[in-house]
């Protein structure tokens, strides 16, 4: 059950997000839009790295040796 809402929660804020750029294409100019998408991606990209650099450095002790 959990997991059903899991997945519900992502397909909206997928949509979410969608419908707020479209939004955001609409109410401003396209060139600010785009740019505030670049750099919400770079950071997003950024953020992710430096989390995958972190958790290969630092692991969990509950999963170290563990399969999943």
């Amino acid at each position: 059950m959990r997991r059903f809402f899991r997945k519900q929660l992502t397909y909206f804020l997928i949509g979410f997000t969608v419908a707020f750029i479209l939004y955001l294409f609409i109410r401003f100019d396209a060139n600010d839009v785009i740019l505030g998408v670049v750099i919400g991606a770079a950071t997003g990209i950024v953020l992710c790295l430096a989390i995958a650099i972190m958790e290969r450095r630092f692991p969990d002790e509950a999963t170290v040796g563990t399969k999943k």
